[in-house]
């Protein structure tokens, strides 16, 4: 695959949407080598061959694409309430209406819970259910730590590093991914079921899955914002110290790597054994998920007595984008931010071996990342998460107003539609917290989002310009409210 090309990361989302007419949107590189640009070129080729096999193709199975469960209007995933709004005819349901596919999903736990169910122990074994990941910031996140549990891995993809297939790159996930969820029948028949991605179409929807969402992690450290309930979630999710919430030693820069290796790991935190499970409520058969390997256990799930394939260790995920993509954990445990920053206060966690408990069966004697925030520390955490994630809404919906900005009717009215979900989502995220710590910001979101919406509908070109730059600089101005410069230095400094 051609290398990828590090472009102004306010303008890479851009490159991965096709515009109607059939041309592809350009990422402009500021005074590029020629020998540079042509690899430029060939990349961002294989970026609108992605997209447009992500969205259409079927690799002759049962009518389902990427694009069932990995919407680009919903941050490329699931989630029970986008799922709600469904027609009964959408490919997502198909184990509903054909017959022969009818052990392909868990339908009630699939509209309940946005789950779908996955063989990542191979087919041989008991199928487990799993949330339906985010594809966005694949390139900051997917590096893995050097070894998981004796075997090494190409990517961390797939919730616990080992979803994919052969090698364990996002390119063989792929390959995965249509022999799970796309069959005609369960008999699973290569050229009769389904067809397998050639290499140049797994080359292409990699090119395209990396180039979705950021291509660098924040800067924390030098992050300040200006309402200090934020500012003091962001102190206490940013450390290591004892007394904070320790977010940091796995999600550096609120990304999906460790401040130790600089890389994606493996853990057990406990979520799989969090009691009354509301999916274990709901379906009591619900198979205890073991995570990363396929090693057979017999002391998984709340009771410890449950059958599980693998250690119960799961890889880490990239939190910036957090506060827009519930439910929460590979099984949509919890529903909110705020539910899964004090999950962490939890037995579950204490006795896992992420919190490394001298004496697992009473974790409170002598735990070293046992962590014990109050309320006011939760919502102090999740309001920082909101707020960064609304910032990385704000930056994708502006870059798809740039694009769309000198569009003709039919592309710009394509771009628009997914600048103004990314608006939404920015609202969404800022409300969500209920305690709103930047209500001129919030104010100033929801003018963008109606002078979006006029220019959705407006025919005239030079009015619907109009109205995306003013759309533009209302987001910009909320973005920049939530911030603050950085502290003069003091004499003690």
């Amino acid at each position: 695959m051609p290398p990828i090309l590090k472009t102004n990361p306010t303008k890479t989302l851009l490159l991965t949407f096709l515009l109607l007419s059939g041309s592809f949107i350009i990422s402009k590189t500021t005074h590029a080598a020629p020998n540079r640009q042509a690899r430029h070129d060939i990349f961002k080729a294989q970026i609108a061959k992605g997209r447009d096999l992500f969205v259409n193709e079927t690799f002759s199975g049962n009518g389902r694409t990427c694009s069932t469960c990995h919407r680009l209007d919903n941050n490329h995933t699931i989630d029970p309430k986008y799922i709600a709004r469904l027609p009964d005819d959408d490919p997502l349901f198909i184990a509903e209406t054909n017959p022969e596919l009818a052990a392909l999903e868990q339908p009630k736990l699939l509209r309940q819970f946005g789950l779908i169910l996955a063989n990542i122990d191979g087919f041989d074994k008991p199928a487990v259910l799993r949330s339906v990941p985010h594809l966005l910031a694949l390139g900051t996140t997917i590096t893995p730590e050097e070894e998981f549990e004796g075997r090494v891995v190409k990517h961390a993809v797939g919730w616990s590093a080992d979803g994919s297939p052969g090698n364990g790159s996002l390119r063989s996930f792929t390959t995965g991914a249509v022999m799970q969820h796309m069959p005609k029948t369960l008999n699973r028949e290569e050229g009769i079921d389904f067809r397998l991605p050639t290499d140049d179409e797994l080359d292409a929807l990699e090119a395209y899955m990396l180039s979705l969402g950021r291509t660098e992690d924040l800067d924390l450290d030098n992050m300040y914002f200006s309402s200090p309930i934020v500012q003091k979630g962001r102190e206490l999710f940013h450390s290591k110290e004892p007394g904070t919430g320790q977010c940091k030693g796995c999600h550096l820069n609120a990304g999906a790597n460790s401040s130790s290796s600089l890389q994606n790991g493996n853990r057990n935190t406990g979520v799989d054994n969090m009691p009354d499970s509301p999916l274990k409520l709901v379906w009591k058969k619900t198979p205890s998920d073991g995570g990363f390997g396929g090693d057979e256990r017999n002391d998984c799930g709340w009771s410890a007595q449950e059958t599980c394939y693998g250690n119960n260790e799961f890889n880490m995920t990239s939190v910036v984008e957090a506060a827009d993509t519930a439910p929460f954990f590979h099984n949509n445990s919890v529903n909110t931010i705020e539910e899964a920053v004090a999950f962490y206060n939890s037995n579950a966690f204490h006795a896992s071996p992420g919190a490394n408990p001298a004496d697992p069966n009473d974790p409170e004697s002598v735990c070293e990342r046992c962590i014990h925030l109050e309320p006011t520390q939760v919502t102090a955490i999740a309001l920082f998460l909101r707020t960064i994630n609304a910032m990385e809404n704000i930056r994708s919906s502006n870059d798809l107003d740039w694009q769309a900005y000198s569009q003709k009717r039919k592309p710009r009215r394509a771009l628009l539609k997914l600048a103004i979900a990314e608006t939404e989502d920015a609202i969404e995220v800022l409300e969500g917290g209920v305690i709103i710590p930047n209500p001129q910001s919030v104010q100033l979101l929801h003018k963008a989002l109606s002078h979006q919406q006029e220019a959705l509908y407006t025919p005239i070109s030079r009015q619907a310009r109009n109205l995306l730059k003013q759309a533009i600089e209302y987001k910009q101005q909320a973005n920049d409210l939530l911030l603050k410069e950085a502290p003069a230095a003091t004499n003690e400094d």
